[in-house]
């Protein structure tokens, strides 16, 4: 490989921006190689520094016409390297958070469904043993604690004193209690003491 005086880098980067494929041949060879080196040391990857390096040799030529017109056409390439850098490690860093928030997010979506599936499970349950209760017990507990009836309205509409509508509910509470004991799911007994 020829080596190149600054001087005759510029001359070869006017030829090329005049069109001139032998001139870019020329500055290819010239600069793969420490362009190669710098994209190796930022990225410490070899794929991601050949990469760079191609894409920087792509945009010199699409952009060859802009070559004359810098002040310092050796300082115009190496600032599309620099900037084929930085556009990699940007990259790079957005690829990154948007895993990890996909994973913080497959975690949370995990956790959701199956808090999810235990709270629909633990329902289920506590309904069956709702309607173990005796009937009484049961249409009172249901009207008071699900559908936040008062006791008055509950005394009204069953034709009972509103101290035997607290007498059947804490009947019920105490008849649940007792059939819920033996869960060992912490979950469950938050659904149950709320529920209560």
């Amino acid at each position: 490989m020829q080596k190149y005086s600054s001087y005759d880098i510029t001359l070869l980067l006017e030829q090329v921006s005049l069109d001139n494929e032998a001139a870019f041949r020329k500055v290819f060879d010239h600069y793969k190689s420490p362009f190669y080196s710098v994209a190796f040391k930022m990225t410490h990857n070899s794929d991601s520094a050949e990469e760079i390096v191609q894409e920087v040799f792509v945009l010199m030529w699409l952009k060859r016409k802009l070559i004359i017109l810098a002040n310092s056409p050796e300082k115009y390439v190496f600032t599309i390297l620099h900037n084929c850098i930085y556009a990699y490690l940007r990259k790079l860093a957005k690829e990154r958070q948007l895993k990890s928030r996909i994973a913080r997010s497959e975690v949370n979506c995990e956790d959701l469904i199956e808090t999810r599936l235990l709270e629909k499970e633990n329902r289920g349950f506590i309904e069956k043993v709702i309607n173990r209760l005796p009937p009484q017990q049961k249409i009172i507990y249901k009207l008071a604690k699900q559908e936040g009836v008062s006791r008055e309205e509950i005394a009204r509409r069953m034709h009972i004193s509103p101290n035997s509508v607290r007498n059947h509910l804490a009947a019920a509470v105490e008849n649940l209690r007792a059939s819920l004991k033996h869960s060992k799911s912490a979950i469950f007994w938050i659904c149950i003491w709320m529920q209560l």
